[in-house]
């Protein structure tokens, strides 16, 4: 329940900020917008699968190779940023929508099964089940193809015609379906692994990483505190009338 909370949260805040992102794109006000966006949506998706992981309860001591925890962050940032950066750079075509959306599941699913291998269960060996994994990739894909068209459809003229009642509503009903899929693809990759016992003497003895309790405070703190900074940027831009979207830090520095 909380790690669907967490990801239409994300998609909610990360709707909020297309708009804003679109907006005079070679603006440093926009690039501003556009990391931001990066920054929730990817960290709002790790967020999601390591509290969707806390849900896979076994009878053993299981903890969290640190490292690849950290990495697995990284790369769904890393790779959904160029992905906007490609999917706001021009008018939007199915190639332009094919090659973000692309990125950006690429992103995902290497995140997804990296921080699944960051989770240790001593005296266990994985396997792959390949039907759910191949689902799980088309599944990452399809959500960042839907996500993307939400987000230039915000960042439009259709959008400004829209009345602020309306295009709430919009977001709402688009970040809980986003949501959705995003925890549709998790789920989906946890099925593509099935743990086995090797070594039954190994079976509950700590690894040594993270603990999952530890894991599920930190982040839970860091993912609110997150969404929360990024709804008081959005709701700040708002009260000054957007002039945030509109400047250009640059020339406002010189």
């Amino acid at each position: 329940m909380l790690s669907y909370v967490i990801a239409a949260l994300a998609s909610y805040v990360s709707l909020e900020l297309a708009g804003r992102a679109g907006q005079n794109f070679k603006t440093t006000a926009s690039r501003f917008w556009l990391i931001a966006q990066a920054l929730v949506l990817g960290y709002g998706i790790w967020a999601m699968h390591f509290v969707g992981m806390l849900a896979y309860q076994v009878d053993a001591a299981a903890s969290f190779s640190a490292g690849l925890t950290l990495f697995s962050g990284f790369v769904a940032v890393a790779l959904i940023y160029p992905a906007l950066r490609v999917l706001h750079g021009g008018p939007l075509t199915p190639a332009r929508l094919g090659l973000a959306s692309a990125l950006a599941g690429a992103g995902i699913v290497v995140m997804h099964y990296t921080g699944m291998a960051a989770y240790q269960l001593p005296g266990t060996e994985a396997h792959i089940v390949w039907f759910p994994l191949i689902a799980s990739v088309l599944i990452a894909v399809g959500a960042s193809a839907v996500a993307f068209y939400l987000f230039r459809l915000l960042s439009s003229a259709w959008a400004e015609r829209q009345p602020r009642l309306t295009l709430t509503g919009v977001k709402i009903g688009a970040g809980l379906v986003m949501g959705g899929a995003v925890i549709g693809m998790h789920y989906t990759g946890m099925a593509a692994l099935r743990y086995h016992i090797v070594d039954e003497l190994k079976v509950g003895l700590a690894s040594g990483g993270v603990d999952t309790s530890l894991l599920a405070l930190i982040v839970g703190v860091v993912s609110f505190l997150l969404m929360g900074l990024a709804v008081t940027s959005i709701l700040m831009d708002a009260g000054r009338g957007g002039d945030l979207g509109e400047m250009d830090f640059t020339s406002a520095a010189d």
